[in-house]
Parts: structure tokens; C-alpha cells; sequence
């Protein structure tokens, strides 16, 4: 027989053999606020409370909102529910208010009871508090459930506080009875576990507490078992400072800890609790180990507070750093009455967080695609090193594109991400490591990107690895047969810098985004170099030579281009050199647009006098040969040049100071055709328009001003006082032609219609100002500048009315229809203009043919001049009658050069007859000009036989020609193909330190002194 001490002794140890029936899970806070769906539903709550669990949790949660969330706070992802407690405050001695630091709450449940294999899972969306908030003081009547042998229990003991202290375990009581701890104070809250069946009632009536509160057996009236929740927070008491005095206030006013309590809504995955209670929950091997629950441990993460932060505040109200009062409307209270909570007139506004909460986790399969890259799956690191071990780069806002994007602009098909913010990448596994198997990895704990929190970016030592399927491994070199560039350099090897110099040394330039190979190609081919080499992925050398030494191994030029990851361009110290495949030079001029544009020359820019072409501009990524031929052309420019590759310049001609610079110089890619060639930094490649239409004035513009630049008004009279006129169609030429007709040699534009003359140049204290002052359009002609107020577009006129003028040739139809240099000159009509009357004299001459051209003129006296040429040699004269008797200069031409030839005949008193030579193998135009005193005539070159004044040309082989182009370029050291007699018609200014040929950089040239069409490939004054 068993006595009643006996029944109670087996009833204690029953409960003693029940301690490890149960699990406990980790949780981080998800939430800080005046939050709580069950008390203060779709409100602001009445006091603070820290929140742990459904990251979608909020004001109004249900079941349905608990269940959308993306995470939880919780180790156990299946478990969406929300569990929340008050917040602990610091009241220091002034009055101010601390939160004091809680890293979140420890959740058990437990199989407790009498009747604990009957325990059945909370329903969905299930909801209860325990506790009093308005308690100040131990309730010591109200009890738990009773009956013989199963004595109750003050229900105020649900509530319960322990001091981790470094002197050892202490007795928990229900009050904040010591707070001085080490080790922090912990809050403990014991749940109801018996159930009516009924729904939630405020008043808490649907639960009941068991006998013992943590053990024993439920009321007849609550006969239902549920899981026994209990909740453990603890706070950091010993991080705040105290030293000036203070106590610890709970949120809701209490300094006592009575009126400490918690909340539960639940939101499990259903099948998954219930499935851990059948099987967990009353197990006592599992002692509390989530992973030795199957069912619990499948979707267990130790990354929870990385995987699951803290929200952003649903309530818009501060409750960090050191407040004023409580958030709500709480006073501080010490009981030992209840203390009813306060309710604040009016309430802070809630934070929208959209969807923030929502969302699921993307946990791909192997296969699975983001773009062009397919998940791999799982890779344990390297043993001693990195697993991917070529790149890699650290990111707070990681993600799997983040990863990606950086490994495939460094070149590399494989990209794995670990820690959730680390991103490395390589061609291959190295050091070791090696995939898991598929299933392995499914189940692998692994962290959110830092960037992404619905993605997944590895764990410590794991990588999530990604494949491009998209990656084209680089070129393979082969020295002396890989070409690039559509066969415009060829692979020469990996050569080494020498020491104290570089292998390649006459030229440089770098990008750091975007170097190449075929980059640094087209930069030295275009200054004419023999070599291009790259080096340290971004930089570019120049030479004719290499002075640096081969590496056979061409692998040691191992660095990426900058701008290509799939081609490398050398290392540092070293560099990846090609031999760039020299093309045969043009032997005539440069054309573009069906022979419309001519290629002039490479000119300087910038310095005094302002831009060299300053008629009009403009500026862009889409500037291009083609782009700025039609701009200039629109406007009606005779010259379009292009600078610093995105910069287009018009004008009638260049500024006095410019010269001309050597063709490499204007090497810039143009911004909107890198194929194409747009100056350099001061710089500008020039062009000669040849659709250019001068515009019509009261007299033919025969005059060429010469722009000087932009000049204020004098300060003690007018700049240029000598002459004036105005006038609503005010243009340069029409200033230009009324300053000649006063012989005046000096003329400026002011306030678009005003036009100034002197001999003197600008003076009265005149000065050159800012080219952006002379701002002001002419009335006449939009695309021009005439000056502004009290400032002056001011020009030198170069020739004088009434003088003797200049005729130049005027260039008929073009028939080039390629960029494509040309060589054969083609046959011209050739036109002079006199002051009284004009007549047209054409010059014909055939291949193997021997014509004699009549010269026609009315005059005083006439002379026979006879022009021979020798072997195939073809010569035009242009010849200019004249009142008097002239002289005429013999101009030779040497063998495979190109001249238009002006030959001036002077007042003498005698005739002469002269012969105009050439050598084989050359095509010149001979113009004849003459001066006049009294009246001009045009001569008509043509076999007529009623002229006085003859010019014969003689023929005795054929003339060949191999292409179309109307212009070429002659001037090559000792190619001098004029005498110092002879000049080449005015287009552009001679350049201080030029013969009359140019020199070395003289190209033919040709148009009339209206910038009409002109044959010539380089132009310039006379």
C-alpha cells in the first residue's frame, strides 16, 4: 500500500524526469515599438514593447500576415509566430530615460503536465498574454487551479526574475529584486497551457495556467493541453552607466518588475508543429536540441539575426538615446497599487514598410539561372586558401547580380559568394576544394545577400557558386600569327621593360576603364609607329623599336585589359606587344562625300588670337567627320575642322597665328566614329568644303580678310575711326568689300550692323578681349560674329579695291567618291575675273595628243609665249592679258609631284617668249597671271586664229593616270615644284617661316578669292 507522502514523493520526481521533454530556440528582435496586434489592435500601442519572430508583424497581424512573412527572427524558420515582451528603461538621476540593450528572447516549449501526451498544437492565428501591466506589488490571493494532490500556486509567480551573476546562482523571485549583474537580468514569463476550445477573450478567460503554473493539471473547465510556452529575456543592467544613481523602469511605468509580462500570436507552419510535438515535444533524449528534431531542424538556420534584422519602426516616434519621458503616455510608478495605464489625446503616425516583411527566400537548384549564369550548387573553401582565388571584392549590398556582374567584368566564369557579403571569383576550383552533393547543400544553414534579403550568399566556409554561360574564354596568342584589329597588328610576344627606360618609348597614353589592344593599335598607328604595346592592363606605348627584352612565356602578360577582360595587355614591368601592319601611303588627297570635303591638314589651336576656325561650333559624343561637314555646311562655311575628337569648329579662314602641324598630330578618335580621325588637345583637322556658296553682296567679294581676333572699343576714340557704315544685312564680306573700296586696310564689326575701317589697325587704346565677347550675330548672315557692344570682330583686309586683284582658279564638279587618297590630276576649266570685263579661256590638252592653245587678248602690244612639256606630262595654263607688255617666268616641275602653277607675268619693257617645263611623270596646272594698270581683259586660252598672244603647248607622250582624286599632296623635302616666282591661289594665310610653296608641308591648292570650289588638298594665302 502506498501512502499519500509516497504518491507525492513519485509525483515530484515524475516532474524531475520531465525537465528535458522539451526544445528552445534563439530569437532576435524584429521589432521595437508601441506595437501589439492583441491588446491594441490596428492602434498605437499604450507602452514599448521588443518583438521577436514574423519579420511581417504589425499593428493588425493575423495568421495570414504572420504566415506571408520572408523570415523570422526565430532559429527555426517554420515558426512564423510573434512573441513580445515590455522594454527595459534606465531612469538616470535627472530624469532622462535609456533603453537599455536586450538581445532578444530565448522561447521553450515544453511537454509539461499531467496529461502531456495530449498535448495538441496551438490553433492557427491563437493568441494570449500572460501577466499584469498594471500590477506594482505580489498578488498573493489570486491562485492557480487545485485539488487534492495537486496543490496551486499564487498566479503573480508566472512572473520571475534571476540575477546572472559572477558570484554564482541566486533564487528567482517575481520582482526586480537585485540588478546589479554581470552577466545581465533575466525576465522570465510562464504561459497558460490549458485551453477552453474557445476563442480569445481579453480577459484572457479562453486559457488557464496548470496547478503548478509550469507542471501539474489543468481545470475541469480549460480540460484542453497545449505546448507549455515560457520566454526568457535578459537585459544588459551592467551596460548602462549608473554611477550618478537611477533605476530601471519597465516601459510601461512599472519600477518593480510585477507588472512584467508577455505575448503570443501564433503563426506556425501547422504541419510542422504538430508534426514536433508528436514527435519532439515529450522526448526527453532531446534535451532541448532543435537538430536532434528532425522535423525542427529542416529549416534551422544559426544565421537568424543575420538572415532575419530588425524592421524599421512601424511607429514613427523616437525611443533610442536619452528621452525625455517614456514613449506613450506612461508615468513612473512604484506601486503597490495597480497602476492604470495612461492613454495619450493624440498618437504618432504609423511608417508605411509596403512589403518589406513580405517575401520568400530564393533557394535555388542546381541549374537554375539569374541571367546568363546557372547555380551550380554548394563548395566547401580550399583547404589551405581560397577556393575561387583570382578576384574578389566585399559588399554591404551584396547580391548574387552584385557577384556576378564584378567576376565577369573581371573576366572569370565562376563567381561563389559566402558570409552574405563576400563575392570571389576564378575559372576554377583550386586549393582543394570540391562540391557537395545537391542534397547537402539544400539543407546547408546559409546567409542572405547583404544586398538582397530574399537571396542566399554562401556561409562561413561555403560557397553558393555561379556559371556563366555566357563567358568566351580569351584568345589564345600565338606570337607572329594572332592579328586583331581586322588584321591591322600581328602578336610579336611579352616583352620586359628595360631598366632605366621603356621598350617602347616615343609615344603613350592610358585609360583605366577602357584600354584595349586594338585601343592601342589604332592610337599608335595613327602617329605613324611601328609597334603598339600594352602594359599593367590600362596603359599604351609607342615606338619604332623595342628596346625591352622576350619573354617566352607569354603567360607572365597575364593582365586583363581594362576595357576587354577576354584579351590581356601585358603586366606590370612588362608588356603585350604587336607589330602594326604599316599601309601604303596615299599618294594624292584626301576626299570624302564624293569629293565635297578635302582634307587641308593637321593645325595648331589655341594661344593667341583665339580658336583658329571661329565661325561656329559645336560639341558632343556625336561629333564625326560626317556630322560636321553638314553642320558647318548648313551654315555656309568654306572650312569645318575637328578637335579634341567631340569638338566642331567653322570658319573662313584659319587665325593668322595658327600653323600647320604634322598629320600624327591630329590623331583623336572622333567621339561619334572612332574610325574616323577629330584633331587632338589644340589640335584641329581641317577641311575644305567645296559646296561652300559665298554670299551675294552689292560687288563680288574679291577680298580676303584675315581675322585678327576680338578688340574692345578705344578709350579715347574709336578703335577703327577712319570710315563707318550700317546696315540691316550686315555681313564680313560686305564690310570687307567697303573697307577695300576706301583703300583702307583695316575693317571691324560691331553690334551686328556696323562696320569700321582704318589703315592703322585698332588703336585709340583698343585692346584684344575674350573671344566670347564678341558675341553678337551679323544682321546679314547668322553663322557669322559681327562683334557686340563697344567690342569688334576685327580682320585685316588683304587685298584693296581699285589695285591689282588676284584671280584665282575655280575648281569645276568633283568625281572622288572615297575617303581614299587619289593620284592623277584632272582637267580644269580655268576662269579669271578682271575689274571692267571677263572672258573665259578654256585649256584643253589629251593623252598622246600635242595641242596648240591660242591665247586671245586685246592690248597695246602682244607677244607669243610657248609653253613645252615633256614626257608624259600634262600642262594647263591659266593666262591673265594685261595692257603692257609682260615677262613671263619658266616653272619647272620635278619628277612624281603634283603643282598648280601660277605664272605672273610683269610689266617689262621688251618681250620675251618662255618655255614652262616639266619632267616625266608629272601633272601640273600652270596659271598665268598678269597685272594690270588701266583695264584687264580676260584671255581666252583656245585655238582660235584671230589672237595676237599665243600660248603653245606642246606634247610629245602620253598622260597617264591611275585614279580620280583632283588634288594631291607634293611637298616632300626636295619636291620643290614651284620657283619662288610662281604662287599657289590664296585659300589660307602663309605661316610665318614658308616659302611660297610651303615648304615641305605644301599641298596643291585651289578656289577662287570667294572660297569657291577648290582642287587642292592643303590650301593656304598667299
Amino acid at each position: 500500500m502506498v501512502n499519500c507522502n509516497t504518491k507525492t514523493l513519485l509525483g515530484l520526481l515524475t516532474i524531475a524526469t520531465l525537465v528535458d521533454a522539451y526544445w528552445r530556440m534563439s530569437c532576435s528582435i524584429i521589432q521595437t515599438g508601441r506595437v501589439d496586434p492583441i491588446i491594441a489592435p490596428g492602434r498605437v500601442a499604450a507602452h514599448l514593447h521588443k518583438v521577436s519572430g514574423a519579420s511581417n508583424f504589425g499593428v493588425s497581424a493575423t495568421y495570414e500576415d504572420l504566415q506571408a512573412s520572408r523570415c523570422s527572427s526565430c532559429e527555426v524558420q517554420d515558426d512564423k509566430s510573434a512573441y513580445w515582451t515590455p522594454q527595459l528603461f534606465f531612469q538616470h538621476s535627472n530624469g532622462s530615460f535609456q533603453l537599455v540593450p536586450n538581445g532578444g528572447t530565448v522561447v521553450y516549449y515544453l511537454g509539461r503536465g499531467e496529461n502531456r501526451s495530449n498535448i495538441e498544437a496551438f490553433p492557427p492565428g491563437f493568441k494570449m498574454l500572460s501577466g499584469d501591466s498594471t500590477a506594482r506589488s505580489a498578488d498573493t490571493k489570486t491562485m492557480t487551479y487545485s485539488k487534492t494532490g495537486y496543490k496551486g500556486r499564487p498566479v503573480a509567480e508566472r512572473i520571475s526574475f534571476a540575477c546572472l551573476d559572477s558570484s554564482g546562482p541566486s533564487k528567482e523571485r517575481n520582482f526586480m529584486w537585485k540588478t546589479d549583474c554581470d552577466n545581465g537580468m533575466r525576465a522570465q514569463v510562464h504561459f497558460q497551457t490549458c485551453w477552453n476550445g474557445g476563442d480569445y477573450q481579453p480577459d484572457q478567460s479562453h486559457v488557464a495556467y496548470l496547478s503548478q503554473i509550469d507542471n501539474g493539471i489543468c481545470p475541469p473547465s480549460h480540460p484542453r493541453m497545449l505546448p507549455h510556452l515560457f520566454l526568457e529575456v535578459i537585459y544588459g543592467v551592467n551596460n548602462i552607466d549608473k554611477s550618478k544613481g537611477g533605476k530601471f523602469v519597465f516601459a510601461n511605468g512599472d519600477t518593480t518588475g510585477y507588472g512584467f509580462h508577455g505575448d503570443f500570436l501564433n503563426g506556425w507552419d501547422m504541419s510542422v508543429l504538430k508534426g514536433a510535438i508528436q514527435s519532439c515535444i515529450n522526448n526527453d533524449a532531446i534535451g532541448g536540441a532543435i537538430s536532434k528534431c528532425p522535423i525542427l531542424a529542416s529549416s534551422q538556420t544559426p544565421f537568424f539575426s543575420d538572415n532575419c534584422p530588425e524592421m524599421p519602426p512601424i511607429v514613427n516616434e523616437t525611443v533610442r538615446g536619452m528621452l525625455d519621458a517614456l514613449p506613450g503616455c506612461n508615468k513612473v510608478t512604484s506601486g503597490p497599487d495597480k497602476a492604470p495605464q495612461g492613454i495619450c489625446a493624440t498618437q504618432p503616425p504609423f511608417n508605411d514598410l509596403g512589403d518589406m516583411g513580405i517575401g520568400k527566400w530564393y533557394n535555388p537548384s542546381p541549374g537554375d539561372k539569374v541571367g546568363a549564369w546557372a547555380y551550380l550548387g554548394c563548395a566547401a573553401e580550399g583547404v589551405n586558401a581560397r577556393a575561387l582565388n583570382k578576384y574578389a571584392v566585399t559588399s554591404n549590398i551584396m547580391t548574387i547580380e552584385y557577384c556576378t556582374a564584378a567576376c565577369k567584368e573581371q573576366g572569370y566564369p565562376l563567381a561563389g559568394m559566402e558570409n552574405g557579403r563576400e563575392c570571389y571569383c576564378a575559372s576554377a576550383l583550386t586549393n582543394g576544394a570540391s562540391y557537395v552533393k545537391a542534397s547537402i547543400c539544400a539543407a546547408a544553414p546559409k546567409m542572405i545577400c547583404s544586398g538582397n534579403m530574399t537571396q542566399y550568399c554562401g556561409g562561413p566556409n561555403l560557397l553558393t557558386v555561379w556559371n556563366d554561360t555566357s563567358y568566351t574564354p580569351p584568345v589564345q596568342l600565338v606570337v607572329g600569327s594572332t592579328k586583331i584589329a581586322k588584321g591591322a597588328a600581328t602578336y610579336q610576344g611579352c616583352y620586359a621593360e628595360p631598366s632605366g627606360g621603356r621598350a617602347l618609348s616615343s609615344d603613350r597614353t592610358s585609360d583605366t576603364v577602357g584600354m584595349t589592344n586594338e585601343m592601342c593599335v589604332a592610337f599608335c598607328q595613327a602617329g605613324g609607329y611601328l609597334y603598339a604595346g600594352t602594359e599593367y592592363s590600362q596603359e599604351c606605348y609607342c615606338g619604332n623599336t623595342i628596346g625591352g627584352d622576350n619573354i617566352p612565356d607569354i603567360s607572365q602578360c597575364s593582365m586583363q585589359c581594362k576595357g576587354n577582360i577576354f584579351s590581356y595587355c601585358g603586366a606590370g614591368n612588362k608588356l603585350s606587344v604587336w607589330k602594326i601592319t604599316q599601309p601604303e601611303k596615299p599618294a594624292g588627297p584626301i576626299t570624302a562625300f564624293n569629293g565635297a570635303a578635302i582634307y587641308t591638314g593637321c593645325y595648331t589651336d589655341g594661344g593667341p588670337g583665339g580658336r583658329t576656325l571661329p565661325g561656329a561650333v559645336f560639341t558632343g559624343s556625336s561629333v564625326s567627320l560626317d556630322t560636321c561637314f553638314a553642320f558647318c555646311k548648313k551654315l555656309n562655311f568654306p572650312l569645318f575642322g575637328m578637335e579634341y575628337g567631340r569638338e566642331c569648329y567653322c570658319g573662313y579662314a584659319p587665325k593668322t597665328q595658327s600653323s600647320i602641324a604634322p598629320d600624327g598630330d591630329c590623331r583623336m578618335p572622333c567621339a561619334g566614329d572612332p574610325s574616323q580621325k577629330c584633331g587632338a588637345g589644340n589640335r584641329i583637322s581641317i577641311w575644305n568644303n567645296t559646296l561652300y556658296t559665298p554670299m551675294a553682296s552689292p560687288e563680288s567679294f574679291n577680298i580676303q580678310p584675315h581675322y585678327l581676333g576680338c578688340y574692345t572699343e578705344g578709350k579715347k576714340g574709336l578703335a577703327l575711326g577712319k570710315a563707318k557704315t550700317s546696315g540691316s544685312k550686315m555681313t564680313v564680306e560686305v564690310c570687307a568689300n567697303y573697307c577695300a573700296g576706301k583703300n583702307l586696310a583695316f575693317m571691324g564689326l560691331q553690334n551686328g550692323q556696323d562696320c569700321y575701317c582704318s589703315n592703322a589697325g585698332p588703336s585709340s587704346g583698343s585692346v584684344e578681349a575674350p573671344e566670347k565677347e564678341c558675341n553678337v550675330v551679323c544682321k546679314g548672315n547668322k553663322a557669322q560674329k559681327c562683334g557686340a557692344a563697344k567690342r569688334l570682330n576685327v580682320y585685316k583686309v588683304s587685298a584693296i579695291k581699285n589695285s591689282a586683284k588676284q584671280v584665282q582658279a575655280k575648281v569645276q564638279d568633283f568625281s572622288p567618291t572615297t575617303l581614299k587618297a587619289t593620284t592623277t590630276s584632272k582637267a580644269v576649266n580655268v576662269k579669271g575675273k578682271a575689274t571692267t570685263s571677263s572672258k573665259l579661256a578654256n585649256v584643253k590638252a589629251k593623252a598622246t595628243t600635242s595641242k596648240v592653245a591660242n591665247v586671245k587678248a586685246k592690248s597695246t602690244t602682244s607677244k607669243v609665249v610657248k609653253a613645252k612639256a615633256k614626257a608624259t606630262t600634262t600642262i594647263r595654263p591659266a593666262v591673265k592679258g594685261k595692257t603692257s607688255t609682260s615677262k613671263v617666268v619658266v616653272q619647272k616641275a620635278k619628277q612624281t609631284s603634283t603643282a598648280r602653277v601660277v605664272v605672273q607675268a610683269k610689266k617689262t619693257s621688251s618681250s620675251k617668249v618662255i618655255n614652262v617645263k616639266a619632267k616625266p611623270t608629272t601633272s601640273h596646272r600652270v596659271a598665268v597671271k598678269a597685272k594690270t594698270q588701266t583695264t584687264s581683259k580676260v584671255v581666252k586660252v583656245a585655238a582660235k586664229k584671230t589672237t595676237t598672244a599665243k600660248v603653245q603647248v606642246k606634247k610629245t607622250t602620253t598622260s597617264k593616270a591611275k585614279s580620280t582624286s583632283t588634288l594631291v599632296r607634293v611637298a616632300k623635302k626636295t619636291r620643290r615644284a614651284v620657283e619662288p616666282e610662281v604662287t599657289v591661289a590664296p585659300i589660307f594665310e602663309r605661316r610665318k617661316g614658308e616659302d611660297s610653296d610651303g615648304g615641305k608641308k605644301n599641298n596643291g591648292g585651289g578656289g577662287d578669292k570667294n572660297n569657291n570650289k577648290g582642287k587642292g588638298k592643303r590650301q593656304r594665302k598667299g
